[in-house]
């Protein structure tokens, strides 16, 4: 929650126009609010992990990808809502675990690390759009079986 509420602050003076840099700076953001803390974030992280803690996990995770796309400026309330988050879940916990073993100078091998992982987000919203776009040309099956009679005399 300390995290979150730095990142939250942090985020709010932000002038940065597109979703994708806006939601890479507040992962960056959140993680920079966490460096005082980076051991305490490690045994918090290898707690969390423990398997009778994934309901305590799940939640911790939902509420910080949640506030992070909120401090981004995302207002969703529909289906996209829920793959927004869980794709950041994603993009997070993966850069946070190379956050806590990042020995670069000021985390310069995480930041690649998180933009690389935006941009495999990216690239899986960009299929899922030509995938949609593909599935339109298809025949509805229903509209198909529509035109099938039963035989007569069955």
């Amino acid at each position: 929650e300390l995290g979150d509420a730095e990142m939250k602050e942090r985020m709010a003076d932000a002038t940065v126009s597109r979703v994708r840099d806006r939601v890479s700076l507040a992962v960056r953001t959140r993680l920079e609010a966490m460096t005082p803390y980076r051991e305490a974030t490690r045994r918090a992280a290898a707690f969390l992990a423990l398997p009778q803690n994934t309901p305590l996990a799940a939640r911790l995770m939902f509420g910080t990808v949640d506030a992070m796309w909120r401090a981004a400026g995302d207002q969703s309330n529909d289906f996209n809502y829920y793959t927004k988050r869980g794709l950041l879940a994603g993009v997070y916990s993966a850069t946070l675990l190379h956050w806590l073993s990042d020995s670069s100078e000021a985390h310069a091998q995480t930041w690649v690390f998180l933009d690389a992982r935006i941009e495999d987000v990216m690239k899986i919203q960009k299929m899922r759009g030509s995938l949609e776009k593909n599935l339109q040309r298809i025949p509805n099956p229903m509209d198909v079986l529509a035109g099938i009679r039963k035989p007569r005399g069955s």
